[in-house]
């Protein structure tokens, strides 16, 4: 796979506006796209954003010339805020981009190898209640990475936040303030009091740290029915880590001698494209060998080789974005030839993860177990500029029978709630649970209107958009590495 990394330092901002210059406006509005030849270091960021989304934005038809667009109008009150103002102000024009943003480079840095610098743990809120009305909505730790400073202190899964900073945490505003402002905000450690399943406290001071996260957050053999049933959380596509990581996991996985797969990914927001490759040779049948895989399809523009700034860049002067010359086939690894696989899924899983869904789908019997996925079926590389990195949508991907645009997410074969209170691995997890009972009877159970889980289903449907507000800052998205 190419390399699709290129990084732009202040210096070189002069040059680039140099080469756009030498573009011709197609149009006979008298619009120019040639930016100032003057300006201030922030304004060349800003203009940059836009002259490398002329070229690589999946969309970049509907960009207007740079006269009427003028990057300049969107400044913020830092270099950050004025990139981000022009990328919104691009993403504005395209209703089907939800995903083009702009980031710093040790953000970006971080969304691509797992070196992370935070508490290690996330939450999600979970009703408790057993009759209606729902009144009993808490917040529970949706997943712990094990080297952060949570995992080293032993938080785990299905821990109820009680306090932070002894202040009690509860579902209301001042509480998803609080959460928001410990998340995301400007301190760098935090109280937390957290209520264990067994109904004891445990308190823990926690600082956000540097860490490498890991992608795979559990794995074990369940035994269901005559199913041996590898069950595995994959959290994260990060790069060679997560790779490494796999390797070992359906190496562990093969000498237990399995005959069905559970792929946990109900968080994972998405990630490296060469590590879904990875994932999905390990999965698919002996069958898939050498077949198509999928196919990166990019604009006309880079298609057809018009891509100057890029050119500029280091082993740009000879790449192809043609689609032949980047469709991706099967390499089959391991020895696993399973028939179908299960995957636990939730409207948190994106991109990578729904394109290996999306590329197993021709080949196997592919069964969903949880909510509706997010919806995202295109990807970016990332472009370095100073100390920025830009992600404007670059591409989309295609399967093997050509399905390409789920933008409304894939639908579950079963829907279910997503058991927070329980920890990996607990068979009374209502996903996992759930699964197990199609392997073990070849159906999914019939649940009654008025019963626990779908009151609980009801609650978490009516808690999305608070959820959704807090993962807003969390990375989705799906990338072609270095």
């Amino acid at each position: 796979m190419r390399v699709f990394k290129i990084t732009q330092v202040l210096a070189g901002l002069g040059a680039i506006l140099l080469v756009a210059s030498c573009k011709k406006n197609n149009d006979n509005s008298g619009n120019s796209n040639t930016p100032p030849a003057t300006g201030t270091a922030e304004e060349k960021i800003m203009d940059s954003v836009y002259l490398y989304s002329q070229e690589v934005y999946f969309w970049n038809s509907v960009l207007p010339s740079y006269d009427q667009f003028n990057p300049r109008q969107y400044k913020g009150s830092d270099e950050l805020g004025s990139a981000s103002n022009v990328m919104d102000a691009i993403r504005k024009l395209e209703p089907l981009d939800r995903y083009s943003f702009v980031t710093t480079k040790e953000v970006s840095d971080g969304i691509q190898t797992g070196a992370s610098a935070d508490f290690g743990f996330f939450i999600k809120s979970y009703s408790v209640d057993i009759v209606a009305p729902v009144d009993s909505v808490y917040w529970f730790v949706s997943y712990v990475y094990n080297q952060s400073a949570a995992g080293t202190n032993g938080v785990k899964r299905g821990w109820r936040i009680n306090k932070i900073n002894g202040t009690q945490i509860s579902y209301d505003q001042a509480s998803v303030d609080m959460l928001n402002n410990t998340f995301f905000g400007t301190a760098t450690s935090a109280n937390f009091e957290f209520l264990k399943p067994d109904g004891t406290i445990y308190a823990a001071p926690l600082s956000k740290s540097s860490f490498q996260a890991n992608s795979v957050l559990y794995l074990n053999v369940i035994n269901a029915g005559a199913g041996k049933v590898g069950y595995m959380v994959f959290n994260q596509f990060f790069g060679a880590n997560s790779r490494t990581e796999l390797a070992t996991a359906f190496t562990q996985l093969q000498a237990a001698g399995i005959n069905e797969l559970v792929v946990d990914l109900r968080y994972n927001r998405g990630g490296s494209t060469e590590t879904q490759d990875t994932l999905s040779d390990l999965i698919a049948p002996q069958a898939a060998n050498n077949q198509k895989m999928y196919t990166y399809e990019f604009n006309q523009q880079l298609q057809q080789g018009n891509f100057p700034l890029l050119k500029k860049k280091p082993d740009f002067d000879n790449v192809s974005f043609t689609e032949s010359a980047n469709t991706i086939s099967y390499k089959k690894a391991g020895a696993l030839n399973l028939g179908r696989v299960f995957f636990i899924v939730s409207n948190s899983t994106a991109s990578a993860s729904e394109l290996l869904i999306n590329n197993l789908k021709p080949y196997m019997d592919v069964k969903l177990i949880g909510d509706t996925t997010y919806g995202k079926p295109v990807g970016f590389f990332p472009i370095e500029i100073s100390n920025y990195a830009i992600y404007p949508i670059s591409f989309r991907t295609i399967n093997s029978a050509g399905n390409a645009d789920y933008y409304t997410g894939f639908a579950p074969d079963k829907l279910m709630n997503d058991g927070v209170d329980k920890d990996w691995g607990d068979v009374n997890e209502p996903c996992l649970a759930e699964t197990l009972k199609y392997i073990s009877t070849g159906s999914f159970r019939i649940i009654s209107n008025d019963n626990v889980p779908n009151l609980r289903r009801d609650a978490q449907d009516q808690m999305k958009p608070v959820q959704k507000t807090l993962e807003s800052k969390k990375f989705s998205g799906m990338y072609r590495e270095k």
